[in-house]
């Protein structure tokens, strides 16, 4: 049985606070940090930062899983990505959605001038 997506990010949210003394006690490793707010953006920096993390950090044990939860949400956004060109549709559609994607931008990104 598969685990729902919202349960993994839970627990590796849990997991990453319980981990987080033994990520930062490499204080040399310098990761990319993306300045954009709109997370969503930034998404290849961050799974970037992360590959930099695992390799550095000592593997086993708990912190295995909250690397394991990691790369099963990077296949889970890999695999919505994919759904990005699925299909060709009528202008009306693409007009559609093109209304629905900005009514996002307009009210759940911060726009910056």
């Amino acid at each position: 049985m598969e685990i729902p997506m919202s349960t993994v990010v839970k627990e590796t949210l849990s997991q990453l606070s319980t981990h987080r003394a033994l990520l930062t006690s490499n204080e040399t490793v310098r990761l990319p940090v993306p300045t954009h707010k709109i997370h969503q953006l930034c998404i290849g920096e961050i799974f970037q930062g992360l590959d930099v993390l695992k390799n550095q950090t000592v593997r086993g044990g708990t912190v295995e899983t909250l690397f394991q939860n990691l790369s099963l949400i990077k296949k889970y956004i890999d695999r919505q990505k994919e759904r990005c060109g699925e299909e060709r549709r009528r202008t009306r559609q693409f007009l559609d959605y093109l209304q629905e994607f900005l009514g996002v931008l307009s009210t759940e990104w911060t726009m910056e001038d």
